[in-house]
């Protein structure tokens, strides 16, 4: 299922995405926004875990891998 949307951006903005589909980076603004959206929650969704791991850390659960050692032995203990 397609959902359309209607945004208001200004309009330097706009002339920065009009740029980009011009270069051919992407082939229309709908293109440029759904690729830009999934990127922004790629990143959200990362930085959700980061902060989940720092809080284990904190708490003591956590453990740190160094080096790829540390990363090979911890998974061959699992």
């Amino acid at each position: 299922m397609i959902s359309t949307i209607n945004i208001s951006l200004p309009s330097k903005l706009k002339a920065l995405a009009d740029r980009e589909i011009k270069k051919g980076y992407y082939v229309s603004f709908s293109d440029l926004v759904r690729s830009s959206l999934r990127k922004t929650l790629r990143v959200s969704e990362l930085d959700i875990l980061l902060e989940e791991s720092k809080k284990e850390k904190r708490e003591g659960k956590g453990i740190t891998l160094r080096n790829k050692k540390d990363v090979d032995n911890y998974f061959k203990s699992i």
